[in-house]
C-alpha cells in the first residue's frame, strides 16, 4: 500500500513538471485552495504546506482533475459529483459519490497517525478538490441530463458549450474572477463568515437548492441578466468552499498541544492555583492553567472543559454568545485542543464549578 501511494505521487509530480501549471484545471479550484490558505489557522497552514512540499496549493487543489488523464484512476471519476432525479431527495447510501467519498476521506485523515506519508498527501489532495466540487451546483445535479452535461447553451460568442462547463469554467473565465477579487467580495459580504459544523450532506443539499436558479433561462440562450446572477452565485460558492475547506483543514491538521507543567504555569501568576485546588477557592478570583479536554459550543454559549473531559471536568470556562464578537475568531475553534490559562472568579452552577469569561484578555494560550 505504501509503495502504491508513493508511485501515485511520483506520477502526479511527473505530470506537474511536464506541463504549465495554468493548464491543469479550472481556476475555481485554485481560488478555493488559496482562499482556504487565507482562512486557516497559522499552524494549520504551516502543516498543510509541509505535507504538500513542492506542490503549490492551486496545483494540489486540481490534482483529481489532473489524474483524469490517466485511465488507471478512472475509479475516482464518480467521486466528483452526485446526481439523482429532480423530484427525489437524497437517501444516504454506500455509492461512490462525492458525499460518501468526502466523509470517508475525512474520517481516514482523523486517524492520519496510522497512515503513511504518501497516503496522507493523497487524502489531502482529495479533500482540497472535492470541497470545491461540492460547492459547484451542477456537481450535485440531476441524473437525466448528467449534471447539465447534456444541456447545450450559448452565451455571446460561446458555441456548443454545455451548461455544466459554462458553470465549471466559463463564468469564472469571462468575469476574470481571481483569488484577489473573490477575496475582496468576501470582505464586502461578512454574512458568509458563519460556517457552523462540518456537514458534507448539508453542504451538498445547499448546493443542490441552487439548481432552480442555474436552470432559469429560456431556450438555450443565456442573456446578460442570467450571466450577472450566475456570477454572484459563483462568487458566493467559491467563498463558502474556501471557508469550509479551511474549517475541515483546521479540524484535521492542527498542531497537537505540547506537554506543559500546568502547576508551574499557574504559579507564575499572583493568584495562580493548581486546577486540583479549585474547590477550595470557590468565590475567589484566580488563574488556572490546563489543557482544553473537550468543549461544547452553540450560538448562545461555549462551555470549555478543563482538568478532564465532561462530565469529570474539574472546571468549566463559560463564554456567552453575546461576547463572541470580542474574540478574533469563534472561541470553539480558537481554544479547541489548546493549553490555556484563564483568570476569573470561581462560581458554582448546578453542582459544577465554572469561570465566566467576558474579556478575551483573561485567557492566555500557552
Amino acid at each position: 500500500m505504501k509503495v502504491f501511494f508513493r508511485l501515485l505521487l511520483v506520477i502526479f509530480l511527473g505530470f506537474f513538471n511536464a506541463q504549465n501549471a495554468k493548464a491543469w484545471g479550472p481556476e475555481g479550484h485554485a481560488i478555493v485552495g488559496k482562499l482556504a490558505m487565507q482562512f486557516v489557522k497559522d499552524d494549520v497552514r504551516k502543516n498543510v504546506l509541509a505535507i504538500l512540499g513542492k506542490v503549490p496549493i492551486d496545483t494540489a487543489a486540481n490534482w483529481m482533475d489532473i489524474m483524469k488523464s490517466n485511465t488507471d484512476y478512472d475509479f475516482m471519476r464518480t467521486w466528483h459529483y452526485i446526481d439523482f432525479p429532480i423530484e427525489k431527495n437524497y437517501s444516504p447510501n454506500n455509492e461512490e459519490n462525492i458525499v460518501n467519498r468526502l466523509a470517508l476521506t475525512f474520517n481516514e485523515l482523523k486517524h492520519k497517525n496510522t497512515l503513511c506519508e504518501a497516503q496522507i498527501q493523497t487524502d489531502l489532495y482529495i479533500i482540497l478538490h472535492l470541497i470545491g466540487d461540492l460547492h459547484m451546483p451542477l456537481h450535485t445535479g440531476y441524473d437525466d441530463d448528467l449534471g447539465g452535461n447534456k444541456v447545450m447553451v450559448q452565451y455571446d460568442t460561446l458555441k456548443n458549450h454545455n451548461l455544466h462547463r459554462f458553470w465549471d469554467e466559463d463564468i469564472i473565465r469571462l468575469n476574470e474572477l481571481t483569488y484577489e477579487n473573490v477575496l475582496n467580495f468576501h470582505n464586502s459580504w461578512p454574512v458568509l463568515d458563519t460556517i457552523g459544523t462540518i456537514d458534507f450532506l448539508k453542504w451538498m443539499q445547499e448546493s443542490r437548492s441552487l439548481l432552480p436558479q442555474v436552470y432559469d433561462f429560456p431556450g438555450f440562450i443565456l442573456d446578460d441578466n442570467y450571466f450577472k446572477k450566475s456570477k454572484l452565485i459563483v462568487q458566493r460558492q467559491l467563498i463558502l468552499a474556501g471557508m469550509r475547506l479551511a474549517a475541515v483543514l483546521n479540524k484535521l491538521f492542527y498542531s497537537a498541544t505540547a506537554d506543559v507543567d500546568f502547576t508551574s504555569a499557574s504559579k507564575k501568576y499572583k493568584n495562580g492555583i493548581d486546577i486540583s485546588e479549585v474547590k477550595n477557592n470557590l468565590g475567589k478570583e484566580v488563574t488556572v492553567c490546563s489543557k482544553v479536554y473537550s468543549l461544547r459550543s452553540t450560538e448562545k454559549i461555549t462551555q470549555i472543559n478543563l482538568g478532564d473531559k465532561f462530565p469529570n471536568n474539574l472546571l468549566t470556562m463559560i463564554i456567552f454568545g453575546g461576547n463572541y464578537a470580542k474574540f478574533k475568531s469563534n472561541p470553539a475553534e480558537l481554544f479547541a485542543n489548546k493549553n490555556i490559562c484563564v483568570t476569573g472568579k470561581i462560581e458554582e452552577y448546578k453542582g459544577k464549578l465554572q469561570i465566566i469569561v467576558e474579556n478575551p484578555g483573561d485567557i492566555k494560550i500557552l
